[in-house]
């Protein structure tokens, strides 16, 4: 089994509320409803100024390389409302780092705790990868939350500078295996 076709026969991922499916730049003007405001970013990447900017954003991260990517969208409202993506992914060792950002405007709900459960399920039996890491600015209470939902536990405290700010910051990685998820 090739990681990289399964990766590509599984860009779509049915949820019970949601697709995990790939980004289009028709994501655009949901993106930067959530990418324009800080509060919804502080934790994640930087603030997006312009339509313009986003739709950069969705061709150089998402549609350039999009093996691992998905654009989260609501089947109740057909609207991208988040994204999830292996930011660190190994071939070599079948692991990969998972990043996410959700819209504000749907925290609370389960959304993303539902995402990063299927995810992990998918990459477990579908994908064989054998450890799934989640890498949360301590902070950051909301992604720790649905991190530990979901059975990650917290391996690793660290400080480090933020990729974006350079600013110095307390970090904590959060692991899944594939032993520890069978015992579920």
């Amino acid at each position: 089994m090739n990681v990289y076709v399964k990766l590509a026969e599984f860009n779509v991922i049915e949820t019970a509320r949601l697709f995990l499916r790939p980004f289009s730049l028709d994501d655009a003007q949901d993106m930067f409803e959530y990418s324009g405001d800080w509060t919804n970013l502080e934790f994640v990447f930087p603030l997006h100024l312009s339509l313009e900017e986003v739709e950069v954003a969705i061709v150089q991260e998402f549609m350039r390389n999009p093996l691992g990517k998905w654009a989260i969208e609501l089947k109740s409202e057909k609207k991208m409302i988040g994204s999830v993506q292996f930011t660190k992914f190994s071939e070599k060792n079948l692991s990969a780092e998972i990043g996410y950002v959700l819209n504000k405007k749907f925290w609370g709900q389960g959304l993303m705790t539902e995402v990063l459960t299927t995810l992990s399920n998918f990459s477990f039996i579908e994908f064989g990868l054998k450890r799934l890491d989640l890498l949360i600015d301590k902070e950051n209470k909301n992604s720790i939350k649905v991190a530990e939902k979901v059975g990650f536990p917290c391996v690793e405290h660290f400080k480090a500078a933020n990729k974006y700010t350079g600013e110095i910051r307390e970090f904590e990685r959060y692991r899944l295996t594939k032993k520890d998820y069978k015992n579920f």
